[in-house]
């Protein structure tokens, strides 16, 4: 009967290490993905800090061009990750919209 806990014991703590090991590189990537995302935040954040005018209408174009960076790099991290359809062809849509609303508001701040 001790036998066959022991082998018991062996096979599950075997499996847990397997189990482990498999998941292993989804954890490093989660990891790495969640790092990239702070990163990209905090750079959005930063930049949209130097937006800040005294003009409201300046301020709030400014701030726009860095919030829409943000959500451009957040778009390409999530496309490095992700294998969903749907995610996907909304970060895609999402980058190609964020790109020209950049590019008409630079060409409305480069006016003003």
């Amino acid at each position: 009967m001790m036998r066959t806990a022991r082998t018991t014991l062996r096979t599950c703590a075997s499996a847990a290490i397997l189990l482990f090991v498999l998941a292993a590189p989804g954890i490093v990537r989660a990891e790495g993905a969640d790092k990239e995302y702070k990163a990209s935040m905090e750079k959005m954040n930063a930049a949209m800090m130097k937006g800040m005018d005294t003009d409201p209408t300046k301020a709030w174009a400014k701030m726009m061009v860095a919030h829409h960076q943000g959500a451009i790099d957040m778009s390409k991290i999530v496309l490095k990750e992700t294998k969903d359809p749907m995610i996907r062809q909304m970060a895609e849509k999402g980058i190609k919209e964020q790109t020209e609303e950049q590019k008409m508001l630079e060409e409305w701040i480069s006016k003003h």
